[in-house]
């Protein structure tokens, strides 16, 4: 299947060892941003990394039960009248580093040089972290579950102004960059940047698990995706599917 308006997932990432003092928050939702290649590019190269595919590479494996034994959890399937293939997905351990010299020309050359960046950002690292996961393909569509991501920081680090910051960054007014902040602040979540030029529908969707993102094209044909987390994992399900469709195999996961 082609993924072609599937251009990214943004996730915020990185770092190592942190201090005791630290904070770890659940990334457990997820939102579109809509971005082109040029807001993309404003990102220091530093902090680029937080922006990954969202159908990352998968290894092969036999079944289900190597899958168990290779990520340590049993992947909850959807009805299915066809027995997936199954592969496992890579664990997340970035890092990025933050430089506030980098940053503010970022926010220069997006014309957002009204808003600050502190001086004591400089050097900050945060970690996301995400253990493996387990890709299964029913052909028609495929379905990645994996532990919720987790980012780690310093407990003082202002994580909403930073996501704030980034928005800005990536081209978006003051009132856009401020409402996502109060979103983040409210239920941290992922998020899924797609590029301007292609038409999307975008809208939430209600699942036995709770709300869910679902993503296609505006002309309603090829592949669509839905994005959503319940307790303590994160799924991505996309195909060749109705919106009817993904959210009864949203719904019959178990």
């Amino acid at each position: 299947m082609s993924y072609s308006f599937l251009c990214f997932l943004c996730v915020l990432c990185s770092v190592p060892c942190l201090a005791q003092d630290s904070t770890t928050v659940k990334l457990s939702r997820f939102e579109i941003v809509r971005v082109d290649q040029a807001d993309i590019n404003r990102v220091p190269n530093d902090l680029r990394s937080i922006f990954a595919d969202p159908v990352p590479d998968s290894e092969p494996v036999s079944d289900l039960s190597e899958a168990t034994k290779r990520v340590g959890f049993t992947a909850r399937l959807p009805k299915s009248d066809k027995p997936p293939q199954f592969g496992i997905v890579a664990p997340v351990g970035e890092q990025l580093k933050i430089s506030v010299s980098e940053l503010r020309k970022a926010l220069q050359d997006a014309k957002a040089a009204d808003l600050m960046v502190p001086d004591s950002w400089d050097g900050v690292t945060i970690e996301l972290q995400q253990r493996s996961g387990v890709f299964a393909d029913f052909g028609k569509f495929f379905l990645v579950q994996a532990p919720i991501l987790t980012l780690t920081m310093r407990s003082s680090f202002p994580l909403d102004q930073f996501v704030e910051v980034l928005c800005r960054v990536l081209g978006m007014d003051a009132a856009q960059a401020r409402s996502i902040r109060q979103t983040f602040m409210a239920m941290p979540m992922a998020f899924f940047p797609v590029p301007r030029k292609y038409d999307m529908d975008v809208h939430q969707v209600k699942l036995r698990a709770g709300s869910g993102t679902l993503f296609e094209n505006g002309s309603k044909q090829g592949e669509m995706a839905l994005a959503w987390s319940d307790a303590d994992r994160n799924y991505f399900l996309s195909g060749l599917l109705t919106e009817a469709e993904a959210i009864a195999i949203a719904d019959s996961i178990q």
